[in-house]
């Protein structure tokens, strides 16, 4: 009898020790987890504005969606690599500035600017030698790290007028 009632300790002991998470604890993991998240954010910026392209696409997923303004889809670490090239070679002194961020489990929504002289070629549009801001709203899914996807709204008509490609409706009408 007494051998028999061994195991039976030893399991009750072993499912006594794995408790399961109690609240405090699964908060401070979705807490860990949500400022792990804004951090991938801030560094892929960081190392955006310092140039160091490699090193920010490595914290891209090979398979990153990105749904841009006018139902724009790009797809992979080179979908999104061409879109800030496109953007580095019009705005060559580009830089982000975040202004507000929350995250709630894998999202993280940022509203943040990016200013830039127009000294290069973009979208078609040569050089205009006019500092521009951009104000950008996006969301991003982070997973393992990375970037998963995102959704990005900015005012393209409003950069485009910036840039002197399209004129400002005051100017449009004095015509």
């Amino acid at each position: 009898m007494q051998l028999q009632r061994f195991p039976l300790i030893m399991l009750a002991f072993a499912i006594g020790g794995c408790s399961a998470p109690n609240d405090a604890e699964m908060e401070q993991e979705r807490t860990t987890s949500v400022e792990q998240n804004e951090a991938v954010i801030r560094q892929v910026l960081a190392l955006i504005d310092e140039r160091n392209l490699d090193e920010a696409f490595e914290l891209y997923a090979l398979d990153y969606i990105y749904h841009g303004p006018g139902g724009q889809e790009l797809r992979g670490r080179d979908g999104i690599r061409g879109l800030w090239e496109v953007f580095l070679v019009g705005f060559p002194d580009l830089h982000s500035t975040i202004e507000d961020m929350v995250s709630s489990g894998d999202k993280v929504v940022l509203r943040w600017r990016i200013e830039g002289t127009h000294t290069g070629e973009f979208m078609g549009v040569a050089p205009s030698n006019i500092k521009n801001t951009l104000d950008v709203t996006e969301i991003f899914r982070v997973a393992n790290g990375q970037l998963v996807e995102a959704w990005d709204q900015y005012d393209r008509l409003g950069l485009m007028q910036q840039i002197g490609a399209i004129p400002m409706q005051e100017e449009a009408t004095a015509e």
